[in-house]
């Protein structure tokens, strides 16, 4: 037997298990117990099952995906001891869908770029629910007749069939046991001996597992038999929709920006004293170290956000080659070193909580997500003066970022 047909074999084997070890023990497991061993051991299986099912297609993953791997395997170690549990749960998610298409090389860009949103819908709807019944096409090429393959669809029917027999069966057998006490004590006896109770209690994650393990290798699948032609012709299409965006005059996107950097000056001249004291450790006479560590810190993150917004917004609609553009830059660039005069004041304040009241991974949390924000401030500012899409080493920045945090909070957890 071939490898090919090997690992295409051993994908359809897998995926049911692997669907129920997903919900069972990693997405809805709230025990606590072992949970860092479980999401490591899934995070594995997962990347088994997903180069199984790829080479099962006779492809090679691209040698991109081990980092992507790497990045899987790091936040699934340090899930509950990184800089948030909820947050590396969704890290883990995003991975898992982003090395789906980026091992088999259907980006929209050809490379990760400023269309990863469309990457991520790409894989976790279009390829997951148009390839939703791959797997049974798969088992009907695999398993051959006399005739040659056998339909995919008969085989699906037959599936379904039995998938959909086992719970009546069950209900027929506890319907009989209530005519009958003896056939009761007897069925009694025998679901004792199979551990029954196990059965029942995982019962529901038995049905659940057979969607999860169709979306799962649907999506793996249909991923790994495209050949980047339908992901060229949308992206030429999405391209075009976006220049056809530009329709925004860039003297108002001037003004409109201008109005925000303007707004972020005045305010300065007001706060200054206030804000950037903690600089000179010296705190405002009416306010603790805590309180003005925690003082207006997450409305400062908001300002970020909305700056980055406001950027986008302008980028997005803003005519290109026309008169007033190089004013329209500057203003973008402006409020980006406001942001990053924004980012500065707000690591202060941590650096200052941090000093006083220690570590916690909150604390890291927050640092992290100033650096991300000052981050992707700077790689606007030298996207303007370069001319270059600057997405690319910011998406990877903020990957690895999180990783080597996710790390640090694990060593401390450990250390304190």
């Amino acid at each position: 037997m071939d490898t090919v047909k090997t690992s295409r074999i051993a994908g359809v084997l897998l995926a049911y298990p692997i669907a129920f070890a997903y919900l069972k023990y990693f997405l809805l497991d709230f025990s606590g117990e072992n949970s860092v061993i479980k999401r490591v051991l899934f995070t594995m299986a997962f990347i088994v099952l997903h180069e199984l099912i790829v080479r099962g297609h006779g492809r090679k993953p691209a040698s991109v995906s081990y980092f992507w791997y790497i990045v899987m395997c790091i936040v699934a170690l340090t899930s509950v001891t990184g800089i948030s549990e909820p947050v590396s749960m969704l890290a883990l998610h995003l991975c898992a869908l982003y090395v789906t298409v980026v091992s088999c090389g259907i980006l929209y860009e050809g490379r990760t770029g400023s269309f990863i949103a469309a990457d991520l819908f790409n894989a976790g709807a279009l390829k997951a629910f148009s390839g939703f019944g791959n797997i049974f096409k798969d088992l009907a090429a695999i398993r051959k007749g006399k005739n040659g393959e056998m339909k995919a669809s008969s085989f699906a029917a037959g599936v379904l069939s039995v998938l959909f027999m086992i719970p009546v069966f069950i209900v027929a057998v506890a319907l009989l046991s209530g005519i009958n006490s003896d056939f009761d004590i007897a069925v009694s006896k025998v679901l004792q001996s199979i551990d029954a109770f196990w059965f029942f209690e995982n019962f529901n994650f038995f049905v659940l597992a057979v969607p999860a393990s169709l979306y799962i290798y649907g999506m793996i699948s249909q991923s790994a038999g495209s050949t980047g032609e339908k992901e060229r012709e949308t992206f030429g299409k999405l391209v075009a929709w976006r220049q056809k965006c530009h329709k925004l005059s860039p003297i108002v996107a001037s003004l409109i920006t201008g109005a925000f950097v303007l707004l972020y000056i005045i305010f300065f001249v007001f706060e200054g004293s206030y804000l950037f004291s903690a600089f000179a450790g010296i705190l405002p006479e009416e306010f603790t170290a805590a309180e003005y560590a925690r003082q207006g810190f997450f409305e400062l993150t908001g300002i970020m956000a909305i700056n980055m917004l406001v950027y986008f917004v302008v980028s997005y609609l803003t005519k290109r080659d026309s008169i007033g553009r190089k004013i329209s830059n500057g203003m973008i660039t402006a409020l980006m070193c406001e942001s990053v005069v924004f980012a500065v004041i707000s690591f202060s304040k941590l650096a200052l909580y941090y000093s006083r009241f220690g570590y916690t991974p909150k604390r890291l949390l927050a640092i992290w997500g100033t650096l991300i924000f000052a981050a992707g401030a700077v790689m606007v500012i030298a996207s303007i003066f370069k001319r270059k899409d600057m997405s690319r080493p910011w998406i990877y920045f903020t990957t690895v970022s999180f990783a080597l945090m996710s790390i640090i909070s694990s060593i401390m957890a450990l250390v304190i």
